[in-house]
């Protein structure tokens, strides 16, 4: 920690999920412009893969891409070993990873879309949890920082309900409760 109670950046090593784009990608590309070394997760959107790697070469930071499906337990277990062992160390995961089904775009709501919310929003960010909870309590001050959505609060009500689907809301109410337990056993 440096004296104004932030955490210096510079050598840590931070595993981002869904790094390939938006969020994450933001996420991951100014943690390496403060000297963090990063573990980059991606699985879709292939077509963005040129541009990641451009981004991140651009940068200079130390980095580490993994094409992750983290819908498979043994797959997360692995990616984070990997991510651990490349850099010897684990400091930051930032649990971005979600898929809600927008109604108004994706049309009407299937089991396939509550199944995937499930396993993506809610269910993978538990397993990479645990699976770097040991790495990051051995670094002496690591942090995890967990992506929800206003949809944990706000469901299908009012206008919101053209956004977002009882799946996608419930998953995301599931990991506000998941966050706040997981910070007891942090701790």
């Amino acid at each position: 920690m440096v004296e104004d109670g932030t955490m210096e950046l510079n050598g840590k090593v931070a595993l981002v999920l869904g790094a390939i784009k938006g969020i994450g990608k933001g996420i991951a590309l100014a943690l390496a412009n403060e000297g963090a070394r990063m573990a980059l997760t991606y699985y879709d959107w292939e077509e963005s893969l040129a541009e990641m790697k451009q981004a991140f070469a651009e940068v200079g930071a130390e980095h580490l891409i993994m094409k992750v499906n983290l819908r498979d337990t043994q797959a997360i277990h692995d990616a984070v070993r990997r991510a651990a062992d490349y850099f010897g160390r684990l400091d930051i995961l930032i649990n971005n990873i979600e898929r809600g089904g927008w109604p108004v775009v994706h049309g009407s709501y299937v089991s396939e879309q509550w199944d995937l919310e499930m396993q993506t929003t809610l269910r993978a960010k538990r397993w990479v949890f645990e699976s770097a909870l040991p790495h990051l309590k051995a670094s002496g001050d690591g942090v995890v920082i967990n992506f929800s959505s206003i949809a944990a609060i706000v469901g299908r009500s009012g206008p919101a309900g053209m956004i977002f689907n009882e799946g996608y809301a419930a998953a995301s109410r599931g990991v506000s409760l998941l966050t706040e337990t997981w910070a007891r056993m942090g701790a």
